[in-house]
């Protein structure tokens, strides 16, 4: 899917069966941008200082991948950002 490159997905195999995997990526996919606190209706200066601050964070080596679970829990500090109306 077009979007799990975009995000940087891998697909991790977590068992013994080819069916247990585990999705990681270096972005959060839309569902999970989707009514997180950074999800404000346009690209906001917050948005902007947390995408270059993850970006700087790769390039360095120091960020991790992050399952869906993992993003919904980082993206939860932003949640009191005032959404345009």
């Amino acid at each position: 899917e077009d979007i799990d490159i975009v995000c940087g997905v891998y697909k991790i195999y977590s068992g013994c069966h080819e069916t247990q995997v585990s999705h990681s990526s270096w972005w959060p996919k839309p569902n999970i941008w989707k009514g997180s606190g950074l999800d404000v209706g346009y690209w906001s200066p917050t948005c902007e200082v947390w995408y270059q601050k993850r970006l700087q964070a790769i390039h360095d080596g120091t960020a991790t991948l992050r399952t869906a679970t993992q993003w919904r829990s980082a993206l939860l500090f932003y949640r009191k950002t005032p959404r345009f109306m």
